[in-house]
């Protein structure tokens, strides 16, 4: 399919196709495959292009923005960021560090790990908004859960949670965890915290 068929498979400007409907398992070649460079968004491009998914390396590239896989080097952490990360993330989930050092969660996690930090929140209890960053959910989703029963979870300190922000749900960890063995299948998507879903299912009872 020469040059500007192949633009028009590909849904991109000046094409008549639809966008491509990117799916999971196409997201997922992404991530194993992108190595930070424009030559290896190409080479999957490609090798799409030859399975019949008509896609350019400039769509490789947006989607590389959107899972947040850039690969850009992190600068080197300073001895003060090394004694805040250890305060940090055994009263913190591991985005809300990242925000408070001006890191990437991802930076974050590799970094407690190597120090062997425990990826802890709290004391072995969360809130609705733990719970989705942990999940990769929004507050929809896990609001359902709280809902129908499936996810326990109680009002912390006897006040009942509210639009404005009053009040918190809390979500004990041994719930929590039920919570994922049952529903494991489910949890999917480049958001979920596996460091603290590890946590959970290795260190509470």
């Amino acid at each position: 399919m020469p040059g500007r068929e192949i633009l028009s498979a590909a849904g991109v400007k000046g094409g008549q196709a639809p966008k491509h409907q990117w799916t999971e398992e196409e997201r997922s070649i992404i991530r194993s495959d992108y190595k930070g460079t424009n030559a290896s968004a190409k080479e999957i491009a490609d090798a799409f292009v030859e399975r019949g998914i008509m896609v350019t390396r400039h769509a490789i590239k947006g989607q590389v923005a959107k899972l947040g896989i850039m690969r850009q080097k992190s600068p080197p952490w300073t001895p003060g960021e090394l004694e805040r990360l250890e305060k940090l993330i055994h009263r913190h989930s591991v985005p809300q560090v990242a925000k408070k050092l001006h890191r990437s969660p991802n930076a974050v996690k590799i970094k407690a790990t190597r120090l062997k930090l425990d990826l802890r929140l709290r004391f072995d209890w969360y809130t609705k908004k733990d719970v989705c960053e942990i999940v990769g959910e929004d507050h929809h989703k896990v609001q359902k859960w709280i809902d129908s029963g499936e996810l326990k979870a109680t009002w912390h300190n006897d006040r009942q949670p509210s639009t404005k922000g009053y009040g918190a749900w809390h979500i004990e960890a041994k719930d929590l965890k039920k919570f994922i063995i049952k529903h494991s299948g489910e949890l999917l998507g480049r958001n979920v915290d596996i460091q603290q879903i590890v946590w959970l299912l290795t260190k509470i009872d």
